[in-house]
């Protein structure tokens, strides 16, 4: 098993490679794991997506299951480094994680576009 330290290396790394597409996709993702609260969004998109796939899982898809896998286990220190070191790379990524975590709604959500879940 990797190590934590590994863990959020890899993280930050597969975030310097995805596109505007990608980290815009992840912005909904990364602010469930942060809320304080029961977080709407990542609830009606989870069951949205229930139905079984025929294709398997893109690339970025494995690695947000990597994702929601390891940041479970990660201390809340961790957490912290680990969204600091984020938002240090993409300010615009930073802005708009803050606005999803203020709330609750992202402009990718206001015209009605799901977003990724496992």
């Amino acid at each position: 098993m990797l190590s934590t330290d590994a863990q959020i290396r890899y993280l930050v790394q597969w975030f310097h490679e995805w596109s505007d597409l990608q980290r815009s996709d992840f912005v909904p993702i990364l602010a469930e794991k942060y809320a304080n609260k029961a977080y709407v969004n990542g609830i009606v998109n989870s069951i949205a997506n229930v139905n079984c796939q025929e294709k398997p899982m893109s690339l970025f898809e494995c690695r947000v299951k990597l994702f929601r896998e390891w940041f479970s286990q990660w201390s809340a220190d961790q957490k912290e480094s680990f969204l600091k070191q984020i938002k240090e790379i993409d300010s615009g990524f930073a802005d708009k994680l803050n606005a999803e975590l203020q709330n609750g709604i992202s402009e990718n959500h206001e015209n009605g576009e799901g977003v990724l879940e496992d």
